[in-house]
């Protein structure tokens, strides 16, 4: 910067990291609220609140933020827990626009059906209601030529998150990931790779075990096939909606942790949209808001322990902590917090004592719920496997037909290419859903062995997760799972969790008809 008056160069200001954390403080506070009010009304404008703050993603405060992480002084750990805050924030806010259209055209978009308008968002549940296999598929190909509808806003969106991460250096999402959040992706990647390999056996038995039950051999699914038989509709009479508060609420409050209790921690049971569930930190702690819109059935209970496990780390980190810790870091350390508690739902202890689950309803149930899990790791994997081939060299043409192929390939059921861009979630967040995974595995082992197998009754078992959630995200899930004695984030915890309950599994068999297209192999 050079003067009018004398020509010299003047020396740009000094980063103030305070400065920076307060103001990234505010915009989390009106950011939150406005996903808050989206969970519940489905809308939401963000291109004005990046707007506002546009000075804490200017590639200035990228770079500042940089510098500071790498130099070895006190504030450098707080500024590396920023850089992936900055950094994504670099690139949401030059497609905040688009990001704004999107959620209004998914939230008016309506599919006319049998004389009936059915909301764009509420079409994936519909279809998985379905029964009867043509009218399932029928409406599922009506709702993907909503989605080919949408599309070129998302096309849009992609090549302007493209272009703005290019502006950073960065060739992808992997690279901006590796540089902003300090996660190779190396490392991960091997581990997906593993869990696939040695899961594949256990999984696709029991894909052909599920899809048998409605007359459906493997290879002739669709993923609307599949989303029925994960909609376990015969399970309701066990999960029944007038009671889920109290169940989750019990659950928690044997652990010391009442819900009604917690400063700064608010839940809406009947705010958002059906079938989905979010933890919002609006401020963190003080305003944490779990919203869950109830669709019926299990997956209720399952959204809201997951929901809770993740909002009650964010309520209850201490308001000392720095701010970079309570806003930045790395979100697989609540992603983990809320694997723990979602699998409770695989605890036979539990499902006996909570829900009054008989034995003879026990066994299956597990089998169940062991397969839902399963096949949600093995498709964030497949999700993140596309996501290389997404990023890299190739036109919409070639990215479509990768989207369908590995994910059809990895899932065991058809996947229509229309969902390309639709399916992929931003910045990696397969990749930090996988280690949260790893994480909450490892935890919950450690809780076993700390606390004995109902460790969820356990006052101590209580306070020292609210002592881990004091710290807020100072530790990142590989130093967490070091902080418990394990060796690094690992994938076989959460096989190992899985295969236990999986009836061919438990009874040391793989199933019926286990030839896969690695083979006949035995985990």
């Amino acid at each position: 910067m050079t003067t009018a008056s004398t020509g010299r160069r003047r020396r740009a200001p000094a980063f103030d990291l305070s400065a920076y954390q307060s103001e990234a403080q505010a915009f989390t506070a009106e950011l939150g609220e406005a996903r808050a009010v989206a969970a519940t009304t489905g809308t939401a404008s963000v291109a004005p609140i990046y707007a506002a703050h546009a000075s804490l993603f200017s590639r200035d405060a990228v770079e500042a933020l940089d510098r500071l992480a790498a130099e070895d002084k006190k504030d450098a750990g707080q500024a590396a827990a920023l850089r992936g805050f900055a950094s994504e924030g670099f690139t949401e806010s030059r497609v905040a626009d688009l990001s704004d259209r999107i959620t209004a055209a998914e939230m008016t978009a309506v599919i006319l059906w049998r004389g009936e308008r059915i909301g764009y968002r509420l079409a994936p549940q519909r279809i998985a209601e379905i029964s009867e296999r043509s009218e399932r598929n029928a409406l599922d190909a009506s709702y993907r030529e909503a989605v080919e509808a949408i599309n070129p806003l998302r096309i849009e969106r992609f090549e302007g998150l493209r272009a703005a991460r290019a502006e950073l250096g960065h060739d992808d999402p992997f690279a901006m990931n590796e540089a902003a959040r300090g996660i190779g992706s190396g490392d991960v990647l091997s581990q997906m790779q593993r869990f696939l390999v040695e899961s594949e056996t256990t999984y696709f038995a029991a894909l052909r075990r599920f899809l048998a039950e409605i007359d459906i051999e493997q290879g002739d699914a669709s993923i609307a096939d599949l989303w029925h038989v994960l909609r376990g509709r015969g399970w309701d009479a066990w999960f029944i909606g007038r009671r889920l508060q109290s169940v989750v609420g019990g659950t928690f409050g044997e652990l010391g942790l009442h819900l009604g209790s917690q400063p700064g921690l608010s839940l809406d049971l009947d705010g958002g949209a059906p079938g989905e569930a979010a933890a919002v930190g609006v401020r963190v702690p003080g305003d944490v808001r779990i919203v869950l819109g109830q669709s019926g059935g299990y997956g209720d209970y399952l959204r809201l322990l997951r929901a809770l496990g993740q909002g009650m780390s964010l309520a209850a980190a201490s308001a000392d902590a720095p701010a970079a810790y309570r806003i930045g870091g790395d979100d697989s350390v609540d992603i983990g917090y809320g694997w723990v508690f979602e699998s409770l739902m695989l605890e036979p202890d539990w499902l006996q004592t909570e829900l009054g689950m008989g034995r003879d309803e026990l066994v299956p149930w597990l089998d169940f719920a062991g397969f839902v899990q399963l096949h949600q790791v093995r498709r964030t994997i497949a999700g993140v496997l596309y996501e290389q081939r997404l990023h890299g060299p190739g036109g919409a043409d070639l990215q479509r037909a990768y989207y369908a192929g590995t994910m059809s390939l990895l899932t065991g059921v058809r996947h229509p290419e229309s969902s390309y861009l639709a399916d992929a979630p931003d910045h990696l967040a397969g990749i930090r859903r996988f280690r949260g995974w790893c994480f909450g595995s490892s935890l919950a082992d450690w809780l076993r062995q700390q606390h004995g197998s109902t460790w969820w009754r356990s006052d101590a078992a209580g306070q020292e997760l609210r002592q881990g959630w004091g710290r807020a995200r100072a530790l990142n899930a590989a130093a967490l799972v070091a902080h418990l004695g394990y060796d690094q984030l690992d994938w076989r915890p959460v096989l190992r969790q899985i295969r236990t309950r999986l009836i061919g599994e438990m009874s040391g068999y793989g199933g019926p008809n286990i030839t896969t297209r690695a083979g006949t192999r035995k985990v």
